[in-house]
């Protein structure tokens, strides 16, 4: 619903302008003031989000999105908003179903096709799904600021992907397969000294870009439980392989293939938790202040937060 005054039109604008200046404390002075005196402004109530978000104060953008879409059930913005904020409190299950809506009322809108595109692939881990939100975006607009960054983003996570799924597999080999050799050779043999070397090498290698792998913050791996499963069962094979043709023995070659596919499992069901603890873990954000490094491309039109609304 529009303002019902020229000077309530004036100060929509002018906050509007305010928000594209990123001085997001006065354009929310300014609106609200204006919403005391026009409660039932729908377009206030969800460019308030939009500064509220911009501020940080994403609970409160959440109720600010909420009023708009009460007042008007199809504010594409307003739900855009409204899911972009839930998405910064970590309730992916509610942004999605805003995103989702948003796109149902704006099929074409590249911005909410971005924004259920991230929330596709962080809640159903659905990347064909992802791919077609994305290609449906930059279809509309191929400059879509939201739809380049994520298509960067889910490139680095494929990627880390694919390093972690080759270090579940490689990581338990080498660790049992160095035990097993220290276990029935305690050095004097010329092939176990060839073969033991380039394993602790590799180990070492392995275990210090695992490591970087496991502290990068904000790119988990895509790894689905199938995934884990599958690079588990590698490592027990290659292990039970290696261990074979070492000791030409069946149950030496068992033990060290089950426990190669018990250290693998381990690790990956590790990052498949910490992955679902990251979504379920609630928001600690400061509700005030200046925008944080770390949520500035999310505040920013790279997700979906546009200037124009």
């Amino acid at each position: 619903m529009e303002p019902q005054s020229g000077d309530g039109v004036d100060a929509v604008e002018r906050a509007r302008e305010l928000v594209r200046a990123e001085q997001f404390g006065p354009a929310i002075e300014l609106l609200r003031e204006h919403l005391n005196a026009h409660p039932d402004d729908g377009i206030a109530w969800h460019r308030l989000a939009g500064a509220l978000i911009g501020l940080d104060d994403h609970a409160a953008a959440v109720d600010a999105a909420g009023r708009a879409i009460e007042i008007d059930p199809e504010d594409v913005a307003a739900y855009r908003y409204r899911a972009l904020a839930l998405l910064m409190l970590n309730r992916d299950g509610d942004s999605y179903a805003d995103a989702k809506r948003a796109v149902e009322l704006a099929p074409d809108d590249h911005e909410a096709l971005s924004l259920l595109a991230r929330n596709v692939v962080e809640v159903d881990r659905d990347v064909a799904r992802f791919k077609e939100l994305i290609q449906r975006a930059l279809t509309v607009n191929p400059d879509s600021a939201p739809a380049r960054h994520l298509a960067r983003q889910y490139r680095r996570r494929h990627r880390r992907t694919l390093t972690v799924a080759i270090h579940l597999v490689t990581l338990p080999v080498a660790i049992v397969l160095l035990l097993g050799w220290f276990a029935v050779d305690t050095g004097r043999s010329m092939d176990a000294r060839w073969m033991v070397w380039p394993c602790l090498v590799a180990l070492a290698v392995i275990l210090v870009r695992g490591l970087s792998t496991w502290s990068e913050r904000g790119v988990l791996p895509l790894l689905t439980l199938p995934q884990v499963s599958a690079a588990a069962g590698a490592a027990g094979i290659v292990a039970a392989g290696a261990g074979y043709g070492t000791t030409r023995e069946v149950p030496a070659a068992a033990i060290l293939g089950l426990t190669a596919l018990a250290i693998s499992g381990v690790f990956g069901l590790l990052l498949l938790l910490r992955h679902a603890a990251r979504h379920n873990r609630p928001s600690e954000e400061p509700t005030t202040g200046r925008r944080s490094s770390s949520r500035t491309s999310h505040a920013g039109p790279e997700t979906g937060l546009s200037r124009r609304s």
